[in-house]
């Protein structure tokens, strides 16, 4: 005798992918701070936004990548659930009117994609007083076979630090001399598989050179898939 099966009952009406930039002041906001930002942004625009069920409900928002404390980005997401199809646009604009300056919607869609696709990042790092060192060493670290630097890694409960080549994980770059700045924009490996904070990049550069790795200003500019595609 067959058993019956009730149909999974489908709690929400829309699952939406939110875009937005985090620019200026907002970079010294952390992601939790930034996770807080937005769920009060969208309970003071009255988003029919769908809430876990259990004994501490809350607002399910999936962020595809935390932005590290100190980066600019022109492409962070989160993805949520809405109890009702509305206006798309016009939300995106309700919710702006409750954000704080420098954190702002760039659009709400419909998305067929998932975090787990992202692959690959493109940021520019602005290094504001190179010495003269700098692009000579650069361009020589970048041109070499290997990059090797320490990255922190999980062994059991312990963090430890991991000896690894980063060369493989950097798809493209490209340096410019801007005004006596030096410009870099480069793609690097990103997502859960397996991720290269620009900082590591930024430490072997400056490397047996005179500038400071911390004056640097970094923007996340977009996010890839595996393919190339700009992720959405």
């Amino acid at each position: 005798m067959g058993v019956n099966v009730m149909p999974e009952v489908k709690k929400w009406a829309m699952e939406v992918r939110m875009s937005f930039q985090k620019t200026g002041m907002a970079k010294f906001i952390s992601h939790l701070d930034t996770v807080r930002c937005i769920t009060r942004a969208m309970k003071r625009a009255n988003v029919p936004v769908w809430f876990t069920e259990g004994f501490n409900p809350h607002a399910f928002l999936t962020f595809a990548m935390p932005l590290s404390l100190g980066f600019e980005s022109l492409c962070e997401t989160v993805d949520f659930r809405l109890m009702e199809e509305v206006d798309l646009e016009k939300l995106a604009n309700q919710i702006n009117d409750a954000l704080p300056v420098d954190i702002t919607i760039k659009e709400i869609y419909v998305y067929e994609t998932s975090p787990n696709d992202i692959r690959w990042a493109e940021y520019k790092i602005v290094f504001n007083n190179p010495d003269e060192l700098l692009l000579e060493n650069a361009e020589k670290v970048l041109s070499a076979d290997e990059i090797m630097v320490l990255k922190k890694a999980k062994k059991g409960r312990n963090k430890v630090e991991k000896e690894v080549n980063i060369k493989e994980h950097i798809k493209s770059f490209e340096l410019e001399d801007n005004n006596g700045k030096l410009v870099l924009k480069t793609v690097l490996s990103s997502g859960t598989n397996f991720n290269i904070n620009p900082m590591l990049l930024i430490g072997a550069l400056t490397k047996d050179t005179e500038t400071d790795e911390q004056d640097v200003d970094i923007i996340k500019v977009q996010s890839y898939t595996e393919n190339m595609e700009v992720f959405r």
